[in-house]
């Protein structure tokens, strides 16, 4: 087993350097988190342990892009893809991993069709080395159908999300991922402008993630609940349900990052529909002061 030192003070192994950057999210040092698991990075990558260094800097990626950092999120895929190439990897199973979060990381920050074309790169090597009922296969067809329906595909999105679900049907302890899939798919209804099925779904996923009530995608669902609920010209409810999710959001990652501060005006945008005009500038005001210090923490 690997060993590597971080400050040059304590041993680790990487599911250690792993448990504890899990650990420090949980109580709330996200900021410490990030710094830990960087400098876990470049001791791994000392210490020539590349196989450590791939698993540290792909979790560097997903913290980078649920904290909204776009540069430092396609960097840490980067960097991941490129330790496995040079080691001979590329086409593995590691290797489709590494390629999925690089694709989920461009699908986070509006790049979807280059997202798309790293999900079918991923596809493809699914194909090869997975059975048609790998669980895998329903987390990528998960993220496909996010990005067809950012390119406006609804059609062909639905159908790759309800694959993804059909195939979380038949596995054991997926409630958060069967609810995150509702919720991927009420997007599609809502884009087709069928908003009884898009609540249905919502409401179905809300049912789900109560067995899981400190689960971190709570958030998308309550965002999702708050579009409908404006597109429904529900202003004051779409505002409770922007203000909670802004909420749940803080509690994971504080008050900083692209998503804290989209939904931070969404929710003022809400309250003003509403008429609530104190509310919303104290929810423009927080978004502005999430987005300032977003720019000093850089």
């Amino acid at each position: 087993m690997f060993l590597c030192c971080v400050k040059g003070m304590v041993l680790l192994d990487v599911r250690e350097i792993v448990q504890k950057f899990d650990a420090m999210l949980a109580e709330g040092r996200v900021s410490e988190a990030g710094r830990w698991l960087e400098e876990a990075a470049e001791e791994c990558r000392k210490y020539g342990d590349y196989a450590s260094c791939v698993t540290v800097f792909n979790e560097l990626e997903g913290f980078w892009r649920a904290a909204g950092s776009k540069e430092k999120s396609f960097a840490a895929a980067q960097t991941a893809l490129a330790l496995l190439e040079s080691a001979g990897l590329e086409g593995g199973a590691d290797y489709a991993t590494a390629l999925l979060n690089y694709a989920t990381a461009k699908a986070a920050f509006g790049c979807a069709g280059e997202a798309l074309e790293l999900f079918r790169r991923t596809e493809a090597i699914y194909d090869a080395q997975l059975e048609e009922d790998d669980y895998r296969f329903a987390s990528l067809y998960n993220n496909m159908a996010q990005s067809l329906l950012r390119m406006g595909n609804s059609s062909e999105a639905a159908s790759y999300f309800n694959k993804s679900l059909a195939l979380l049907e038949h596995k054991e302890d997926t409630e958060s991922e069967k609810a995150t899939c509702r919720v991927n798919i009420s997007f599609c209804f809502m884009a087709e402008k069928r908003f009884d099925e898009a609540r249905s779904s919502l409401e179905d996923a809300e049912n789900i993630f109560s067995s899981v009530p400190n689960d971190p995608h709570i958030s998308s669902m309550l965002a999702a609940r708050g579009q409908l609920e404006y597109m429904l010209g529900n202003y004051k409810t779409s505002a409770d349900y922007y203000e909670r999710a802004a909420l749940s959001t803080e509690k994971k990652f504080g008050k900083s990052g692209r998503v804290y501060v989209t939904l931070c005006r969404n929710c003022a945008k809400a309250y003003e529909a509403a008429g609530n005009f104190e509310k919303a500038e104290l929810m423009s005001q927080t978004a502005r002061d999430a987005e300032a210090a977003e720019k000093r923490h850089i």
